[in-house]
């Protein structure tokens, strides 16, 4: 029986809108993927931001080009991957999408967990981050009420609201903080002065404060704060780590970004030979692009993936957070389950 692949085109929404340097917006588009084949059924996710190049209707006509070519078995079409022509540049959602979703399937079918189809052998258990995006500072209260106990928060600066919603966090909430600037800044000294205004007792990250132009400010501003700088825009594929890795002390993987689980667990692993911390982040993934990623979690130092607490209509269920920590599904593939009746379509032979 050969592989059948469906897709369902969606609007993911988060209970509030969601501002971040980039700008502010009520939900983000996204394609579902499913395979089946001799009885097992794998989900893969697609999920991206208006900022990037790579589209829904583009990864729609991708996939059912890719599907047209078959019929595929899920270990042919996963072996071929990187050999078909419909992933060239700016199509790094389409790729991490359906090798979620043929992961997903071969790993349910061989009664393999995730972590080992990828060799991850690490033990580790990150620290959980949990959101909140810009806003008024007025709105903190409230969203703090709306997130679970995690290790930490990361906050969302670069606006000029930033440093009154920080204090009032400081203020109603004990945990460390970490700061994406998500390219919000032009100089060291404007970045010092909000650690300095926070205290660097509360901080212990600094994400993506510049454009990938300015990253070699970023070892000064390390130097001058003491606080680790992660990259994220600068740092989305392997290469980049190469490149330029040694301007950051971590790196932040997403799968939207890096193209799938199987790069970001090669990124992890060279992140950690350069010396560099590691952490897991996502585009406000469903919870079934956060959980794929969570399958990692135990290689890395920090996870971020928020985006099923900050979803207000999640078609999956999976990961979970219990006590700070996070909780993985502890079966074979993702472990992830289908909640709505999603409207499927078949592509393909």
């Amino acid at each position: 029986m050969a592989l059948r692949i469906s897709l369902c085109e969606y609007r993911l929404l988060f209970k509030r809108p969601f501002g971040t340097a980039h700008g502010l917006r009520n939900g983000t588009d996204a394609l579902f993927i499913r395979v089946e084949e001799r009885g097992f059924t794998g989900y893969g996710e697609v999920t991206l931001p208006p900022y990037l190049k790579e589209t829904i209707p583009g990864a729609i006509d991708r996939i059912t080009s890719i599907a047209g070519k078959g019929p595929w078995s899920a270990d042919g079409l996963l072996a071929g991957l990187d050999r078909l022509p419909e992933f060239g540049l700016n199509t790094n959602g389409s790729r991490a999408g359906l090798h979620m979703a043929l992961l997903d399937l071969m790993g349910q079918r061989d009664r393999v967990l995730i972590k080992n189809l990828l060799q991850i052998d690490a033990e580790q258990t990150p620290i959980t981050l949990m959101t909140i995006g810009i806003c008024d500072h007025q709105e903190v209260p409230s969203r703090l009420v709306e997130l679970p106990d995690s290790g930490a928060l990361k906050l969302k600066i670069g606006d000029p609201d930033a440093m009154d919603r920080v204090k009032t966090v400081k203020w109603l909430d004990n945990r460390m903080l970490f700061l994406d600037g998500n390219q919000g800044y032009s100089s060291v000294k404007e970045v010092v002065e909000v650690v300095e205004g926070i205290g660097t007792d509360r901080i212990f990250g600094i994400e993506q404060p510049f454009t990938a132009e300015m990253d070699g400010s970023n070892p000064a501003l390390a130097r001058a704060t003491g606080i680790p700088v992660y990259g994220d825009e600068s740092i989305q594929s392997l290469g980049d780590i190469l490149e330029v890795g040694h301007l950051f002390q971590g790196v932040n993987v997403k799968l939207m970004k890096c193209g799938g689980l199987d790069r970001a667990a090669e990124m992890i692993r060279t992140a950690r030979t350069k010396g560099l911390h590691v952490m897991l982040g996502s585009m406000s993934e469903s919870s079934l692009g956060c959980t794929a990623m969570a399958h990692l979690g135990c290689a890395a130092d920090l996870v971020d993936l928020d985006g099923p607490w900050l979803i207000r209509n999640d078609p999956f269920l999976g990961l979970k957070m219990e006590n700070g920590r996070m909780i993985i599904p502890q079966q074979p593939g993702l472990g992830v389950t289908l909640t709505v009746d999603l409207s499927f379509v078949p592509i393909g032979a």
